[in-house]
């Protein structure tokens, strides 16, 4: 909320120093559009080591949160060392997805030290496809705009 109220005051600064509409218009267009294309190389980042990894079979070994942050990751048990989930820990369905009995077939990057589970396959594989729509979208529009 912080954030937004932030972006709003500098944008009323903006326009009572004189700014234009259309220039301001277009600077939000290019903010937009860095932080959509900062998402694709995470995804690609990510993409790359789903390709580069190999598939493996492991077990739920429990969730932490890394540098005491409120996020947690998954921690799978893969030929007896613990690797962490590239993605954060779905918290939705929990009791459903992670399960310590049930062997899971898993893509393990032994260089990055990270696994990923299904989850994390299909939220890269979205997350790269929505991003890349995204960026072809922006840079449409900012065609149209400039």
């Amino acid at each position: 909320m912080e954030v937004l109220i932030a972006i709003a005051v500098i944008f009323v600064l903006l326009f009572c120093l004189g700014i234009s509409t259309e220039i301001i218009i277009k600077i939000a267009v290019g903010i937009v559009c860095l932080m959509i294309l900062f998402m694709a190389v995470v995804f690609v980042y990510a993409s790359v080591i789903m390709i580069c990894g190999k598939k493996v079979n492991g077990f739920f070994s429990g969730a932490d949160n890394e540098d005491n942050g409120k996020i947690s990751y998954a921690r799978y048990m893969i030929d007896g060392e613990e690797y962490r989930n590239l993605f954060p820990l779905e918290t939705i369905v929990r009791k459903k997805i992670y399960n310590p009995d049930k062997e899971v077939k898993l893509i393990l990057n032994k260089k990055a030290k990270r696994c990923m589970d299904k989850n994390a396959v299909v939220c890269c594989i979205l997350g790269l496809t929505v991003s890349v729509i995204l960026i072809v979208c922006i840079c449409l529009l900012y065609k149209i705009v400039l």
